[in-house]
C-alpha cells in the first residue's frame, strides 16, 4: 500500500497554445468556460488530495489499487456537482432575497404606513445599525459569551420587533398601546421585526426546495456523500498531542449528521420502480445504514484510545462502498442497550417537538387575541381553522407513523368519486 505506486493528479497545462483538458473535459474550451473549469479543477484536486489518507485506512486485505481510477473519476464528478449545486443555490437565494425584499417594502409602506421620508430614514438606518450587530455577532459566534448571551439576545430582539410592530398596528386598547404606533421609533422597530421575519419565510421556501431536490433525485446521491466523507476523513488527522481539534470533532459531527439524512432519503432512490415490498425492504436498509453512521457519532465525541483509527477505517469502508456501487455493504447498526436508550430519549424529543410545533400557532392565536389584536372579518375564522387543521393533521401523524400513506389512500379514493367536479362531466350508465 505504498504511495508512489498511485499516479499523480495530471496538472492541466496554462497555456493558450495547447489544448486545456479536466478530466475529458473538451479541448479548447470557450473563454466563458475557463473559469468554471478552473474551478472545477481546484476542487477536483483538493477532493482527490485526501486519497494518501483513505488508502491507509482501508482494510489491509484490499487493494487500494484497483480503486483508483473510481477515486480520480468520483472527485471529478463531485466537483462538478457540488459547484452546479452551489450556483443553483445562490441563483435561488438571490431570487428569494429580492422578492423578500419588495415584499417587506411593501408591507412597510401599505400596513405599516412607513411612507413619510423621515419614517423612511429611520427605518433604514435601524436596519443598518441592527444588521451590523448581527454580523458583529456572527463573527464572534465561537466565544462563549456570543455563542450564550449575544447571538440569543439579538435574535429575541429581531424577531420580537414584529409582534411589537403588530401589537401597536392593530391594538385596539388601552390609549397606551394606541399612542405606540405615533412613537418615534416605530418605524425602525416595525423594519426590523419584518425584515427579521421576511428572511425566515425567504429561507425556509429555499432550503426545503434544495432538499426537496436532493430527496426526489432518481439517482443515488453518491457526489454528496463523497464529499462529506472525504471531507471527514481530512478532518480525521489528530493534532501533536494525537487528539482531534475541538472545530474539528465538532465539524466531523455536523457531516455524520448529513450522511445519515442522505443515507435515509438516498437509498430509496435505487429502489423505484418496484414492488412495494421491494421498497419497504430497501427503506428499513436506509434507516438501518443511517442510524449506524449517527451511531459513530459516539467514537467522535466519546473517544477512546483506538477509536480514532477504527473511525478511519469505518469511513474508508463507507467510501469504498460508494466509489463501487455496493450498497448491500452499507454499514449495519450494532444493537446495543445503549443504542436501545438513545432510541428511547430520541423518540422522547422527537413526540415533545413535533407536540411543540403542532400547537405553537393556536399559541400565537391565543396571545394575539390576548394582546387585543383583532384580524380582518375573512382571516380571523381562516386562521384559526388553519391553525386546527395543523395541530389535528400532526398529532394524527404523530399516532399513527402510516398516516401520510392513509391520507394518500384516501386522496386517491376521493378523487374517484364520479360527483366530484374533477369527474363532473362524467355520467353514470344506468
Amino acid at each position: 500500500m505504498t504511495e508512489e505506486a498511485v499516479p499523480p493528479v495530471v496538472e492541466p497545462v496554462a497555456s493558450t497554445t495547447a489544448p486545456a483538458t479536466v478530466a475529458g473535459s473538451v479541448a479548447d474550451p470557450v473563454e466563458d468556460e475557463r473559469p468554471y473549469l478552473a474551478e472545477v479543477f481546484g476542487l477536483a484536486k483538493k477532493l482527490d488530495g485526501t486519497w494518501p489518507l483513505f488508502a491507509r485506512s482501508l482494510d489491509p486485505a484490499t487493494d487500494p489499487a484497483r480503486l483508483r481510477g473510481r477515486y480520480r473519476s468520483a472527485a471529478v464528478s463531485t466537483a462538478r456537482w457540488s459547484i452546479r449545486r452551489r450556483n443553483v443555490d445562490g441563483y435561488v437565494s438571490l431570487l428569494a432575497l429580492l422578492l423578500m425584499f419588495a415584499v417587506a417594502c411593501t408591507v412597510l409602506v401599505t400596513i405599516f404606513s412607513v411612507d413619510s421620508w423621515q419614517e423612511l430614514g429611520s427605518a433604514v438606518g435601524g436596519l443598518v445599525v441592527f444588521f451590523g450587530i448581527v454580523a458583529w455577532a456572527e463573527n464572534r459566534r465561537h466565544r462563549l459569551l456570543f455563542r450564550f448571551l449575544i447571538n440569543p439576545l439579538v435574535n429575541v430582539v429581531g424577531f420580537g420587533c414584529f409582534p411589537v410592530a403588530l401589537y401597536g398596528r392593530y391594538a385596539s386598547g388601552p390609549a397606551s398601546a394606541i399612542d405606540l404606533a405615533g412613537r418615534w421609533w416605530m418605524p425602525i422597530v416595525q423594519s426590523i421585526g419584518v425584515f427579521c421575519v421576511g428572511l425566515i419565510l425567504a429561507w425556509a421556501p429555499v432550503q426545503g426546495a434544495m432538499r426537496l431536490w436532493d430527496r426526489e433525485s432518481p439517482t443515488f446521491p453518491a457526489e454528496p456523500l463523497f464529499e462529506h466523507l472525504t471531507t471527514i476523513l481530512a478532518r480525521t488527522e489528530p493534532d501533536r498531542r494525537g487528539q482531534l481539534p475541538p472545530k474539528a470533532r465538532q465539524e466531523i459531527l455536523t457531516l455524520l449528521a448529513k450522511v445519515a439524512v442522505l443515507l435515509r432519503a438516498g437509498i430509496p432512490a435505487a429502489a423505484r420502480g418496484g414492488t412495494s415490498l421491494t421498497r419497504a425492504v430497501v427503506r428499513a436498509r436506509a434507516i438501518e445504514a443511517s442510524k449506524a453512521v449517527a451511531d459513530l457519532q459516539l467514537w467522535i465525541a466519546l473517544p477512546s484510545p483506538t477509536s480514532h483509527d477504527d473511525f478511519r477505517t469505518r469511513i474508508a469502508e463507507l467510501t469504498r462502498t460508494i466509489l463501487l456501487g455496493e450498497y448491500d455493504r452499507l454499514p449495519i447498526r450494532e444493537t446495543t442497550p445503549e443504542a436501545t436508550r438513545r432510541t428511547w430519549h430520541a423518540r422522547v424529543v422527537e413526540t415533545t417537538r413535533t407536540l411543540i410545533i403542532a400547537l405553537v400557532p393556536l399559541a400565537v392565536l391565543l396571545v394575539v387575541h390576548r394582546l387585543g389584536l383583532t384580524l380582518p372579518s375573512p382571516f380571523d375564522d381562516g386562521a384559526l381553522i388553519a391553525a386546527l387543521a395543523w395541530a389535528v393533521v400532526l398529532l394524527l401523524g404523530l399516532l399513527d407513523p402510516n398516516f401520510p400513506t392513509h391520507l394518500a389512500a384516501v386522496r386517491d379514493l376521493t378523487s374517484l368519486n364520479p360527483f366530484t367536479e374533477k369527474n363532473s362531466g362524467r355520467r353514470l350508465s344506468p
